[in-house]
Protein backbone atom coordinates (compact mmCIF):
# COMPACT_ATOMS: atom_id res chain seq x y z
CA UNK A 1 0.00 0.00 0.00
CA UNK A 2 1.18 3.74 -1.09
CA UNK A 3 1.12 6.77 1.34
CA UNK A 4 -2.03 7.96 -1.38
CA UNK A 5 -4.30 4.72 -0.69
CA UNK A 6 -3.42 5.16 2.66
CA UNK A 7 -4.47 8.12 3.62
CA UNK A 8 -7.68 7.91 1.73
CA UNK A 9 -8.16 5.02 3.52
CA UNK A 10 -7.51 6.36 6.71
CA UNK A 11 -10.79 8.47 6.63
CA UNK A 12 -12.82 5.81 5.77
CA UNK A 13 -11.91 2.96 8.15
CA UNK A 14 -12.30 2.32 11.75
CA UNK A 15 -10.22 3.84 14.96
CA UNK A 16 -8.94 0.55 15.77
CA UNK A 17 -6.55 0.44 12.61
CA UNK A 18 -5.31 3.45 13.11
CA UNK A 19 -3.88 3.11 16.37
CA UNK A 20 -2.18 -0.04 14.40
CA UNK A 21 -1.89 -3.69 15.46
CA UNK A 22 -4.67 -5.10 13.58
CA UNK A 23 -3.04 -6.61 11.06
CA UNK A 24 -4.66 -4.62 8.02
CA UNK A 25 -2.85 -3.46 5.13
CA UNK A 26 -3.20 -0.11 6.37
CA UNK A 27 -2.06 -1.28 9.43
CA UNK A 28 0.93 -2.57 8.36
CA UNK A 29 1.50 0.22 6.62
CA UNK A 30 1.60 2.49 9.64
CA UNK A 31 3.93 0.45 11.48
CA UNK A 32 6.17 1.28 8.67
CA UNK A 33 5.77 4.83 7.40
CA UNK A 34 6.23 7.66 9.97
CA UNK A 35 4.50 10.47 7.91
CA UNK A 36 0.94 8.56 7.50
CA UNK A 37 1.55 7.32 11.05
CA UNK A 38 1.57 10.91 12.12
CA UNK A 39 -1.10 11.68 10.20
CA UNK A 40 -3.48 9.03 11.69
CA UNK A 41 -2.43 10.23 15.01
CA UNK A 42 -3.81 13.50 13.86
CA UNK A 43 -6.93 12.17 13.27
CA UNK A 44 -7.11 10.36 16.29
CA UNK A 45 -6.41 13.98 18.08
CA UNK A 46 -9.11 14.96 16.37
CA UNK A 47 -11.67 12.90 16.71
CA UNK A 48 -10.88 12.90 20.91
CA UNK A 49 -11.36 16.52 21.00
CA UNK A 50 -14.53 16.35 19.05
CA UNK A 51 -15.67 13.69 21.76
CA UNK A 52 -14.91 15.92 24.70
CA UNK A 53 -16.00 18.87 22.83
CA UNK A 54 -19.51 16.77 22.32
CA UNK A 55 -19.16 15.45 25.83
CA UNK A 56 -19.17 18.64 27.27
CA UNK A 57 -21.64 20.53 24.70
CA UNK A 58 -24.59 20.05 26.71
CA UNK A 59 -28.08 21.66 26.58
CA UNK A 60 -28.66 24.62 29.25
CA UNK A 61 -32.18 23.83 30.14
CA UNK A 62 -33.99 20.49 30.13
CA UNK A 63 -36.27 20.35 27.48
CA UNK A 64 -39.32 20.82 29.09
CA UNK A 65 -38.18 24.71 30.49
CA UNK A 66 -36.78 25.43 26.62
CA UNK A 67 -40.33 24.20 25.26
CA UNK A 68 -42.19 26.94 28.36
CA UNK A 69 -39.69 29.25 27.39
CA UNK A 70 -40.41 28.98 23.59
CA UNK A 71 -44.50 28.78 24.43
CA UNK A 72 -44.49 32.01 26.44
CA UNK A 73 -42.12 34.16 23.61
CA UNK A 74 -44.95 32.87 21.14
CA UNK A 75 -47.55 34.41 23.87
CA UNK A 76 -45.59 37.25 23.93
CA UNK A 77 -45.25 38.24 20.28
CA UNK A 78 -49.32 37.18 19.33
CA UNK A 79 -50.39 39.62 22.23
CA UNK A 80 -47.74 42.61 20.55
CA UNK A 81 -49.57 41.91 17.35
CA UNK A 82 -53.06 41.56 18.74
CA UNK A 83 -52.49 45.04 20.32
CA UNK A 84 -49.87 46.76 17.76
CA UNK A 85 -53.41 45.74 15.44
CA UNK A 86 -56.00 47.24 17.36
CA UNK A 87 -53.99 50.44 18.27
CA UNK A 88 -53.65 50.63 14.68
CA UNK A 89 -57.53 50.56 13.78
CA UNK A 90 -57.84 52.65 16.81
CA UNK A 91 -55.73 55.71 15.26
CA UNK A 92 -57.31 55.37 11.88
CA UNK A 93 -60.71 55.38 13.69
CA UNK A 94 -59.52 58.56 15.41
CA UNK A 95 -57.94 60.37 12.09
CA UNK A 96 -61.43 59.14 10.37
CA UNK A 97 -63.44 60.82 13.11
CA UNK A 98 -61.14 63.77 12.79
CA UNK A 99 -61.47 64.32 8.97
CA UNK A 100 -65.29 63.52 8.88
CA UNK A 101 -67.18 67.05 8.41
CA UNK A 102 -69.05 68.22 11.76
CA UNK A 103 -72.40 69.29 11.32
CA UNK A 104 -74.01 71.75 13.34
CA UNK A 105 -77.65 71.64 14.23
CA UNK A 106 -79.57 75.19 12.79
CA UNK A 107 -79.53 77.89 15.23
CA UNK A 108 -82.64 79.05 15.91
CA UNK A 109 -81.89 82.43 16.58
CA UNK A 110 -80.25 85.44 14.33
CA UNK A 111 -76.78 85.20 14.96
CA UNK A 112 -77.16 89.46 15.20
CA UNK A 113 -79.31 88.42 18.14
CA UNK A 114 -77.04 85.67 20.18
CA UNK A 115 -73.41 88.03 19.80
CA UNK A 116 -74.36 90.75 23.39
CA UNK A 117 -73.73 93.80 23.12
CA UNK A 118 -70.00 95.04 23.73
CA UNK A 119 -71.24 97.05 26.97
CA UNK A 120 -72.78 93.88 28.47
CA UNK A 121 -69.88 92.18 29.83
CA UNK A 122 -66.81 93.43 31.07
CA UNK A 123 -63.05 92.05 32.10
CA UNK A 124 -60.88 93.67 34.38
CA UNK A 125 -57.28 92.13 34.31
CA UNK A 126 -54.03 92.59 36.28
CA UNK A 127 -51.71 94.65 35.07
CA UNK A 128 -49.76 91.63 34.66
CA UNK A 129 -52.22 89.50 32.13
CA UNK A 130 -53.58 90.32 28.79
CA UNK A 131 -57.17 89.12 28.24
CA UNK A 132 -58.82 88.12 25.37
CA UNK A 133 -62.52 87.90 25.67
CA UNK A 134 -64.57 85.10 23.42
CA UNK A 135 -68.65 85.68 22.75
CA UNK A 136 -70.35 82.70 21.25
CA UNK A 137 -73.15 81.93 19.36
CA UNK A 138 -74.96 81.00 22.29
CA UNK A 139 -75.43 83.88 24.74
CA UNK A 140 -74.55 82.19 28.01
CA UNK A 141 -71.44 81.19 27.00
CA UNK A 142 -68.34 83.77 26.97
CA UNK A 143 -64.90 82.45 27.29
CA UNK A 144 -62.30 84.56 29.17
CA UNK A 145 -58.63 83.81 28.08
CA UNK A 146 -55.48 85.38 30.52
CA UNK A 147 -52.42 85.30 28.82
CA UNK A 148 -49.43 86.44 30.52
CA UNK A 149 -48.76 90.30 29.27
CA UNK A 150 -46.19 90.65 26.68
CA UNK A 151 -45.73 94.51 27.70
CA UNK A 152 -43.18 95.43 29.91
CA UNK A 153 -43.79 97.14 33.02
Amino acid sequence: MDCTSARRAMLETDRSELTGGSGSELSRHLEVCATCRAAAAGILAAERGLAEWLAAARPRAEAADAVARAAAASRRRAWVRRTGTAGSLLAAAAIVLLLLPRTRPPLTTPVAAAIPEAGSFSVTAARSRDVIVMHTSNPKIVVVWYLPSRRTS
